[in-house]
This record gives C-alpha cells, structure tokens and sequence, in this order.
C-alpha cells in the first residue's frame, strides 16, 4: 500500500506543478471539470448500484452544475476564459446552471418516477453528492484566478499531502485511540494529531518556499492559524466522505489512484479547504 502510495505520488506531483504554474486557464479548468464528473460518476455509482437511469440522471444534473461553476464565477468574475461578452454577471451562469439541475431534476421525479415519493428522496441525495463534488471542486479554478492564485492552490495541495502523510505514519505508529469508529474504524486520534503536526509544518514550510519562488505574501502567524485550520477541514470533508461510503456500504469510491483509491478518496481532504481559503481571500484577506 504505501509502495503504491509513493509511486502515485512521484508521478502526480510533477504534474500537478506543471499543471497549477503552467497550463492555460482552459486547461486547468478542463482538468479539474472531468476530476468533477468522476467523482459525481463515482457518487452516483455508489448511491445507485443497481439502478442505471438513476445513475444517469444524478451524472447529467453533475455535468450541468459543474458547466455552471466553471463557466459562471470563474469566466465572468475572474476571467478563465478570455469573452466575458455571454456574462450577465459573475454568478449568473451558476446561478442559471443550478436553477436548471433543480428544473430537471424535480421535473424527472414528476415524470420519470412512478414511486414518486422515493424519487424525491434519491433526489435529495443526487443532488447532495451533485453539489459535494461538482460545486465545491471547481473552487480551484476560481481560486487558481485569484491574486497569488497559483501559489494558494498549491499551498492548499501541500499541507494536505503532507498532514496526510503525518497522519498515516504517526497513526501506523503509535495509533490507539479510535478517533470516530463507527465512521471510520482505521482513523485515531493520534493520527488526527499527525495530519494536524503535519499540515502545520506544511503550512509553515509552504510560506518559506513559496515565497522564495514567486509573490506570495502570507505572515508567518497567518501560516500558523491557517495549517490549523485546515487541519481540522481536511479531517472534517475525509470524514464526510467516509460517512458516505459507510451508508452505501463500500470500501473505496473507486480505482484510479493506485494506493488511494478513487477520485472522492482523493479529493476529500481538499474540498473543504479549498472551499474556506478562497472565501477567505476574497470576503477577509
């Protein structure tokens, strides 16, 4: 497992550099879209495993939600694409893309379910899984945009790999106190206190680092409250996503990533700090 780990590793971190410092604002866009619909891909498949028309339904409402965060805030408000002549606002292409999913969806349990009353509920739950991934993934394309963006996208990807890291080597060591076992049995507290070590010497390597190699100007104390902060969102969004493979009663959301799983299993530690830093540059900083 950890073998598997640190070759999925050596060969995404490279890429990811590149990707973040490098790669057209369509382009990283264009990745972080599809890492969206997967994960929706995976949500529906998890919540659904025997009905394919609900799978479909839950991946077509993903798709439009994730075109509406893409193509909204992030061409509008900060310019990922060049034209902003079909803007009628910052929000109006996500607002516009939300109000359809809701149009379609409630519209498919009208005319689509004759169990009508179990539609509305598999609704509630596509929609919660919509929104999990296709909504709060797209983020980074918003944040990438932002003033130091690319340095902050890649702050928010390093404290995370290596509070991870903390906490599965801490945890394998010295873990005995079950953190939230009927969650997730493997997680101590131990290891909590890991991923929370862990995020902060991130958090504080990040600030000397990045500021060696572009503009980015974070305060020493501003790098300490925040690598606590996302210590504690990080736990928070891979303990949501546990909550979920817990209810459908699976493992793992997928296999893309040897050692990691699928893409929610990679990406669950990410959305809830990606979420809080780029409100937090944009209302507070």
């Amino acid at each position: 497992m950890l073998r598997a780990r640190l070759a999925t590793a050596a060969i995404a971190i490279p890429l990811l550099l590149l990707l973040i410092f490098a790669a057209p604002p369509w382009v990283f866009a264009a990745v972080v879209g599809v890492l969206a619909l997967l994960g929706v891909l995976e949500f529906v498949s998890m919540a659904f495993p025997g009905n394919f028309r609900e799978r479909a339904v839950g991946t077509v409402l993903g798709a439009g939600v994730i075109a509406g965060a893409l193509w909204g805030p992030s061409a509008c408000g900060v310019q990922v694409l060049q034209s902003t002549r079909w803007c009628g606002g910052p929000e109006v292409a996500w607002l516009g893309g939300l109000a359809v999913v809701l149009m379609l969806g409630l519209s498919w349990t009208v005319v689509g379910r004759a169990d009508f009353e179990r539609g509305f509920n598999d609704l509630g739950l596509t929609l919660v899984g919509v929104l999990y991934v296709g909504f709060l993934l797209p983020h980074f394309v918003w944040l990438r945009q932002t003033e130091q963006g690319p340095a902050w996208v890649t702050f928010i990807l390093a404290t995370s790999m290596l509070g991870d890291t903390g906490g599965y080597f801490v945890g394998h060591a010295i873990g005995r106190h079950k953190l939230a076992p009927r969650i997730s049995p493997g997680k101590t507290i131990e290891g909590s206190v890991g991923i929370l070590l862990g995020t902060v010497a991130a958090s504080l390597a990040a600030k000397v680092i990045l500021s060696y190699f572009v503009t980015w100007f974070v305060t020493w104390r501003e790098a300490l409250w925040l690598g606590v902060i996302l210590a504690g969102l990080s736990q928070l969004g891979d303990l949501a996503e546990s909550v979920m493979k817990r209810t459908f009663g699976v493992k793992e959301s997928g296999w893309m990533f040897p050692g990691h799983g699928g893409v929610l299993d990679r990406i669950d530690s990410l959305l809830f700090p990606v979420g809080f830093v780029y409100y937090y540059i944009v209302f507070v900083r």
